[in-house]
């Protein structure tokens, strides 16, 4: 379809809904006029009650007023008998007055006139005043064609309980309901506990009287309050009653409405909603086919765009849009369409970035793995007399110590990047420090055709010994790295305006004016020919700025541009030199004082048998087993003083190890470590709660670990 005809179709999908909200709206207009006129109606008919519960409160108080009389109180029925007789008349609806015993006998009974026949007072209104000792409203009793109730009080005279009664004429209700001045064909009408007609508008015997009874009735089974709607026998009328049943009387008073004169209240304003609505629907379409025309072409110019940044090509603005929203709309999708070639040309230096990444990765894999085959070949050679195997084994150690540099970089870059380096900060003498880490990279191959000079003045700075190292040596290595043979690295440590400032200055090939400002970035490195026999991953120098910041310092880098060379600087917190600048080495093996037991549980045999090597020339006695099984047996024979546990083991694994030997006899003196190649925090929280003492990362140095192991039986750690 066509555009226009689209828009067509989008004006009447919106005007459907609308004209559906509005018609909606008109019926809950209509519902919500209905239920006020309820309310209306329902109390109408409550103050109607509260108006017969005041009049029978008021016969109920005259009457308990009268049974306080002095006369009565005293005996003197005659007295009481006149009192009563002159105070009838004042009573306009009051037709007699009786005093009852208990048993329901009339000890004295005072009518308004000869004509009035004395009647009992019913059974019934006597034994519940008796039974509550409160005033009782009786039920309607028909005397001579017209409706009377009783209501009765108890009173005590002389200890003794009588019952005094007045019988009421319901013509009282009904002049309550007179004056309401009800609508034409409404009906209302008072209904006594029992359901029997105290007073109702309408004629004697009546049929609306009569329908409103039985509907009341049925409606009071359910509840003391409410809205029944039901439809006449005769005539089919629909009647709405609005009720209420009074909670001290039990009286009813209700109300016989015609549904067409609530209906009526509705129709007048549904009839100026749905008015209303028509003019607003026309006046809608008619605005909406106006302007459909005028976005028709601008959007058809949107679409020829949209098109041409999907085949990639650079689209052309629309011209001539009347509608602001189209202009908008215009110029966002320019804009769209030069982020969109921003992050093209972002994907494709991050894919390239990815790219070196991977093929640097294996070069510098490759280079170790070949040197190790190399030398284990060597070594499985016989070579009487020679240096060879000796060569061999220095070959081995030289190459695992630069693949595990390559593995620890991989993961500290990681680490440091996401905020989970802890750092142990001491103070530290820069200055000696870097210089004692130019010293031994200048013993390496990738030194020995540079010149390298150092200037290190004595500067203190709180850090970890261990991170400035690392920072140290990748700087120097990257200035090596990028320094042609013949070439001068230049090192300087100063303190300047409070700041300690390491500076590395090569003269190698520089950094290029559009790398410079991402030289840090990850996986970000210079161009280097293929025959560099030092290569790099592009992470040195990520991992440099954000350990550097991590001790609250900074670093920049400079260059004249290609083979201009590289000036980094690095700027720390200065401190001042402490009172004791002795400083431990920690290095080498430690002296055993007594020869401990270590089990070293370990399912890959190369690195049992070589571990337990290692651990046994630095004077400890090991045993060894290859699954947490037979760790578990070994350790209830052997009682190790320390236990290197591997997680990933057979049988059992390494945390239900390290919770079983916890459990045994002694287990809570014995050293656990944990040996592992899983570096997350969730599963060194996992060791912690199992029962080790230490978490260690694979590849681990065996003079740290013999360090370790030894320093927990040291004299200071047992009185401790």
């Amino acid at each position: 379809m066509k555009l226009r005809t689209h828009l067509l179709v989008l004006t009447l999908a919106v005007l459907l809904p609308v004209s559906i909200f509005g018609v909606a709206t008109t019926l809950w207009v209509a519902e919500r006029e209905r239920d006020a006129f309820e309310r209306g109606a329902r109390e109408r008919t409550l103050a109607l009650l509260t108006a017969v519960d005041t009049e029978l409160n008021g016969h109920v108080t005259s009457l308990q007023a009268l049974g306080t009389s002095y006369d009565l109180q005293n005996g003197d029925l005659g007295a009481f008998h006149r009192q009563s007789k002159r105070l009838l008349p004042m009573h306009t609806h009051w037709r007699l007055i009786t005093l009852s015993l208990p048993s329901g006998e009339h000890v004295l009974t005072i009518s308004r006139g000869p004509q009035d026949t004395p009647r009992p007072v019913d059974r019934a209104s006597i034994d519940r005043t008796l039974k509550t000792g409160a005033p009782t409203i009786g039920g309607v009793a028909v005397i001579d064609g017209e409706r009377f109730f009783p209501i009765s009080v108890p009173v005590e005279v002389n200890g003794e309980v009588f019952v005094l009664a007045v019988l009421v004429d319901a013509r009282s209700i009904l002049d309550l309901l007179t004056p309401q001045r009800l609508q034409r064909d409404w009906v209302a009408v008072v209904l006594d506990r029992d359901g029997r007609i105290v007073a109702g508008t309408f004629a004697e015997a009546s049929a609306p009287g009569e329908e409103l009874t039985r509907a009341l009735d049925r409606a009071l089974e359910q509840s003391g309050e409410g809205w029944v709607h039901y439809t006449t026998d005769p005539g089919g009328t629909e009647i709405y009653s609005p009720y209420s049943r009074s909670t001290r009387s039990g009286w009813t008073v209700g109300m016989a409405i015609p549904a067409a004169d609530v209906d009526a209240i509705t129709e007048h304003t549904i009839v100026l909603l749905a008015v209303g609505l028509l003019f607003a629907v026309l006046i809608a379409a008619t605005l909406a086919a106006g302007f459909s025309r005028r976005i028709a072409d601008p959007m058809m110019q949107l679409a020829a765009a949209a098109k041409a940044l999907g085949r990639g090509t650079p689209p052309s603005a629309p011209t001539g849009a009347a509608v602001r929203e189209v202009r908008d709309v215009s110029r966002a999708l320019m804009a769209s369409a030069r982020a969109v070639g921003e992050r093209e040309e972002r994907l494709r230096g991050a894919d390239r970035a990815k790219d070196e990444f991977l093929a640097m990765l294996g070069h510098e894999l490759r280079n170790p793995l070949g040197a190790l085959t190399s030398a284990t070949q060597i070594l499985n050679a016989r070579f009487p007399g020679s240096r060879a195997p000796s060569d061999a084994v220095s070959i081995i150690s030289r190459q695992v110590e630069h693949m595990t540099r390559i593995v620890d970089d991989l993961l500290d870059v990681g680490r440091a990047t996401s905020g989970k380096v802890r750092l142990k900060l001491a103070p530290l003498d820069l200055g000696h420090l870097v210089t004692e880490v130019a010293r031994d990279l200048q013993r390496t191959s990738i030194f020995a055709k540079l010149a390298v000079s150092i200037d290190a003045d004595p500067v203190w700075i709180q850090g970890d010994q261990a991170r400035i190292e690392q920072i140290a040596s990748n700087l120097l290595e990257n200035a090596a790295k990028y320094t042609a043979p013949g070439g001068t690295i230049r090192i300087a440590v100063q303190e300047k305006d409070g700041e300690a400032l390491l500076e590395v200055a090569d003269t190698g090939i520089g950094i290029p004016e559009e790398l410079l400002p991402r030289i840090f970035d990850l996986f970000v490195q210079g161009q280097r020919s293929i025959d560099r026999s030092v290569g790099g991953l592009g992470i040195g120098l990520t991992l440099v700025k954000r350990l550097a910041e991590l001790h609250n310092g900074s670093i920049t880098a400079e260059s004249g541009g290609r083979d201009q060379g590289a000036r980094f600087v690095i700027r720390f917190p200065a401190i001042p030199a402490p009172e004791s600048e002795a400083q431990a080495s920690g290095t080498g093996p430690v002296e055993i004082r007594e020869l401990r037991k270590v089990l070293l549980i370990e399912d890959n045999e190369d690195a049992r048998h070589a571990l337990s090597t290692v651990l046994r020339h630095y004077g400890f006695r090991t045993f060894a087993a290859a699954d947490g099984l037979e760790g578990i047996a070994v350790a209830d024979e052997v009682q190790p003083d320390a236990a290197i546990i591997d997680i990933g083991l057979p049988q059992y694994d390494g945390f239900e190890v390290a919770r079983r030997l916890r459990a045994h006899t002694g287990g809570e003196r014995m050293l656990l470590v944990a040996l592992t190649g899983y570096s997350s925090r969730e599963a060194r929280r996992q060791a912690m709660d199992a029962g080790f003492d230490e978490y260690l990362v694979k590849p681990v140095s065996p003079v740290d670990l013999a360090d370790l192991i030894e320093s927990r039986f040291q004299p200071a750690a047992l009185t401790g």
